[in-house]
């Protein structure tokens, strides 16, 4: 069971690492055709670029709080980072992860299913999806 454990911590670990660089919409999404940007524009795109790092930050410091016992603070960080990506499965799953921590297994099932809902074709977001919609149903 540790093992396992063990095995989801890190495929979450690694899925939000290799996820967190995903651009949130695509180069095609407002343009006019033309290949320069509108200051508009270009701001909205160094937003996006800096929001890998905006996520891996509040994902950090979500596992820091969670770690502590301080679920509250661990959850705001993450509901943070799922506004800056809501797409990514594997911070769905870090929500998921810190509600079953504190006892909420109905809201863990829920982050769980978000958590397939956007996964798509990566079957390891799948995977640590239906592990923790099992841990839940035990809990």
């Amino acid at each position: 069971m540790q093992r396992l454990k063990l095995l989801v911590t890190i495929t979450l670990v690694l899925g939000v690492s290799a996820c967190a660089g995903v651009p949130t919409s695509s180069p095609a999404e407002g343009s006019t055709g033309s290949a320069s940007l509108d200051p508009r524009e270009q701001a909205e795109a160094e937003a996006r670029s800096g929001s890998a790092a905006a996520v891996q930050e509040l994902v950090a410091s979500s596992r820091t709080y969670r770690s502590d016992g301080d679920y509250s603070h661990a959850l705001a960080d993450i509901e943070r980072a799922i506004r800056i990506e809501p797409r990514n499965p594997y911070i769905w799953l870090e929500l998921g992860e810190t509600h079953l921590m504190r006892g909420d297994s109905r809201q863990a099932v829920n982050a769980a299913r978000k958590a397939l809902s956007v996964a798509g074709m990566d079957g390891a977001a799948k995977a640590a999806a239906e592990d923790l919609l099992r841990r839940a149903a035990r809990q």
